[in-house]
């Protein structure tokens, strides 16, 4: 492995790229389709290597403006529909790789002015519009013409699902993930487009469309999504907004949820769509996905007292109990014990056993309720007088 490596470490020093890059962007037609294809796997290869190449390969590309040149060979990609999709599948997979860092999350959202310099909503609305390309192909994400056929990913080899080219704006999730470093991209997703006049419903936000992601039947989908929607919970301003106005638990509960007979108080508070499924239910497969969610939620937990009480009354310590009896991760089976000591634990100046007695105060199960003495009871009717 290590002459391999050298290898490649030596090609990138004698700037393999540029030519590469040239082959990928070449709108001559002197590059054959098989070469550009060859050549974004070369790329996506060295983007996404050991660290060392890794690093070298991010840097050297991010100097040649790879960013600008693959967004316009996704844009402009016009040849047979599976190879168009290798193309597409490719560019989206290097540039998942060139935003996972800041400048290269920059170079695709631009930035926005800070709120205290645009004094106009019109204006503010325009600072998150200056990139249209982030609008593009989050529209090409959603459009499910683009997918050319479902794939069986339950039976595939996780290390082989991002291979497949037959979803090929798949790795535009990472991206969305990505992105949400920096504010630009975070608003981007968080913003709400403003109603064209006041009769019409408020429109939903990108966020709330996206979370709709997490069904997705590709795991690749639901793993960018994730880590986008863990993104957006570290901005504690707009957790409340997340929770109550975007209704993100159950999205993000959802795929956390298994099979298992819940008790009927178990259920009292819980959306009926975590436990309607009952034996039928599956939960999550992609280990990755399910420490995005759970990342989420403990970000989540760390936001606030009001937060941690809508996830208490939303029953997440019951999903999170049984999800970890069956978790074979030990770094998502940690996340789920410090999501836990937030929501079992009392709140600062209150009594103890708070936490658990809000549950019970909210939810009386009905085997509780006492019954009222007859004499509080009237129907109306004098009885006196009937025979």
């Amino acid at each position: 492995m290590a002459p391999f490596r050298n290898q490649v470490l030596l090609l990138l020093q004698h700037g393999v790229l540029l030519p590469l890059l040239r082959i990928v962007s070449d709108t001559s037609g002197a590059a054959s389709e098989e070469c550009s294809v060859n050549a974004l796997k070369a790329i996506l290869y060295m983007s996404s290597s050991v660290e060392q190449i890794t690093n070298l390969c991010v840097d050297e590309l991010m100097n040649h403006k790879a960013v600008p040149r693959l967004i316009e060979v996704v844009m402009t990609a016009r040849t047979k529909p599976q190879i168009q999709a290798d193309i597409i599948n490719l560019s989206l997979g290097i540039l998942a790789n060139l935003t996972r860092t800041e400048s290269g999350a920059l170079e695709l959202v631009g930035k926005t002015l800070p709120d205290e310099a645009v004094k106009d909503i019109d204006m503010i609305q325009k600072s998150f519009e200056e990139k249209p390309t982030m609008t593009i192909l989050l529209d090409r994400f959603l459009n499910r013409e683009n997918i050319l056929e479902q794939s069986d990913f339950e039976s595939i080899p996780p290390h082989e699902w991002d291979t497949l080219s037959t979803d090929p704006f798949q790795h535009f999730a990472a991206i969305l993930m990505n992105a949400t470093q920096v504010e630009s991209g975070r608003r981007f997703v968080l913003r709400i487009p403003q109603a064209k006049n006041s009769k019409e419903p408020p429109a939903k936000s990108v966020f709330e469309i996206l979370l709709r992601q997490l069904h997705s039947p590709n795991p690749i989908r639901r793993r960018g999504i994730s880590g986008m929607i863990r993104n957006c919970c570290l901005d504690k301003e707009a957790t409340w907004w997340m929770i109550n106005v975007a209704n993100m638990l159950t999205p993000v509960l959802y795929p956390l949820a298994g099979p298992e007979e819940l008790d009927w108080d178990e259920k009292q508070g819980m959306d009926p769509d975590l436990w309607l499924e009952g034996p039928d239910k599956t939960r999550e497969i992609d280990e990755a996905t399910r420490q995005n969610l759970v990342d989420a939620v403990l970000l989540l937990c760390a936001s606030g007292r009001q937060i941690r009480t809508s996830l208490r009354l939303a029953r997440t310590y019951v999903i999170l109990k049984y999800a970890d009896m069956v978790e074979e991760s030990e770094t998502v089976s940690e996340r789920i014990n410090e999501c836990v000591q937030f929501l079992r634990r009392d709140e600062e100046g209150t009594a103890e056993g708070s936490s658990d007695r809000l549950i019970e105060e909210e939810y009386i199960p009905a085997t509780k309720l006492k019954l009222l003495p007859s004499s509080q009871v009237s129907s109306g009717v004098d009885y006196d007088d009937v025979d």
